[in-house]
């Protein structure tokens, strides 16, 4: 139970006098007795590691780490998911809404704040907290079902939670995701397809739609529910990289790579993104895209020897064999006991007409290992 007067607050805000000001109005409310601050979702996400915390009060938009983003990680750990957070934003528009909606925000109050808007919402959303709705509390019993692998029981407690709020999607779209999981395909679609028609705004149900006809190969009908999620919620970045991925299978490569390039110039961790997207676009041959990519990464990284291995795979596919030659070599200095980079030395010295000095790093490779098959075959091709 949380102690309206005694809890502890976490406020995030990028401006240090949000954060006093939001602190000064609790103080005269005289709601909690412990109050921290940070300044984006990563110094928050650090503070929640280290001590516990009863309510969190976050900004939307922020940088390192937005407010949406900072909330996803809270409800993914299961040792603070059920911590209650209420997300300020200067305004109300469907993009929020929707983010809302998907990652369980407890609240949302509008900027300005009043001292009666802050007390207002911080009271039901401690009460809320303390006694659960019907709905909430058989949402969390299926959750920890689900987890458990009981997905029969998860089952029933998600039609307890439909009869408790018929009118709200939620535990539609949980109870599709759980046939999801269990390979029941037709009652996922059922309960997925009504969600998305009850809320044309509830982001996760078309995207489960869109896992949900990927699992199926499907992926004309796995684009049209990904694209919807993308357009309802563009910032969420996950969602954009995998409908690119699905995008390229269906070989709508240009709008793919448009995707990509948005995902990863609104990603916080752009370069992590950029590195899936690239190393993605390797194995699906999209080669020139992943060098650009990659190229980038290499400056930003330059001690990534891997990366340099990457770069000299994609302008190997591109038929640039000295391109790709230099990369190598450069990759086998970083890394000189490693075969597999020799050989491709190797084989693009061979490429690129340079056959005396193929058979000199094959002839080194043999001195090391005598039984590989993959030298012996490029030194018949020396001859």
């Amino acid at each position: 139970m949380i102690d309206l007067k005694q809890m502890s607050v976490l406020i995030v805000d990028d401006m240090e006098n949000m954060c006093k000001s939001i602190r000064g109005m609790l103080k005269v409310l005289e709601y909690g007795s412990k109050f921290r601050f940070a300044f984006n979702g990563a110094e928050a996400w650090a503070v929640l590691q280290k001590e516990p915390i009863d309510l969190a009060i976050v900004d939307w938009n922020m940088p390192t780490m937005t407010g949406v983003e900072l909330l996803a990680r809270i409800r993914d750990d299961k040792t603070m998911r059920d911590m209650p957070v209420v997300m300020v934003t200067a305004e109300a528009n469907y993009e929020i809404v929707a983010e809302a909606a998907e990652s369980d925000i407890d609240a949302y109050i509008l900027k300005p704040l009043t001292v009666k808007s802050l007390g207002d919402k911080v009271a039901e959303v401690v009460e809320k907290t303390n006694n659960p709705p019907p709905m909430a509390f058989r949402l969390k019993q299926a959750r920890d079902l689900e987890e458990a692998g009981e997905f029969e029981a998860a089952v029933a407690e998600l039609n307890k939670a439909i009869g408790a709020a018929p009118d709200s999607t939620r535990p539609l779209r949980e109870l599709g995701k759980v046939y999801l999981k269990m390979g029941d395909f037709t009652e996922a679609e059922k309960c997925l397809t009504k969600a998305a028609k009850l809320n044309k705004l509830d982001v996760a149900a078309f995207h489960a739609l869109g896992e949900l006809y990927l699992k199926q190969d499907q992926i004309d009908k796995a684009s049209k529910f990904f694209d919807k999620a993308v357009n309802i919620s563009p910032r969420h970045v996950g969602r954009s990289v995998q409908f690119g991925k699905v995008l390229i299978q269906r070989g709508e490569v240009r709008k793919a790579l448009n995707i990509f390039d948005k995902a990863i110039s609104l990603s916080d961790n752009s370069m992590s993104v950029q590195e899936e997207v690239a190393d993605f676009c390797l194995e699906e041959d999209q080669n020139e895209y992943a060098q650009k990519n990659l190229e980038f990464l290499s400056q930003q990284m330059p001690s990534r020897q891997d990366i340099v291995y990457k770069l000299g795979i994609a302008n190997e596919k591109q038929g640039q064999y000295r391109k790709a030659l230099g990369y190598f070599i450069e990759a086998g200095k970083r890394d000189r006991d490693n075969i597999d980079i020799q050989l491709k030395v190797a084989k693009n010295y061979i490429a690129s007409g340079q056959v005396l000095r193929a058979e000199q790093t094959l002839n080194s490779i043999m001195r090391k290992n005598p039984d590989n098959e993959h030298a012996k075959e490029l030194l018949k091709q020396c001859l």
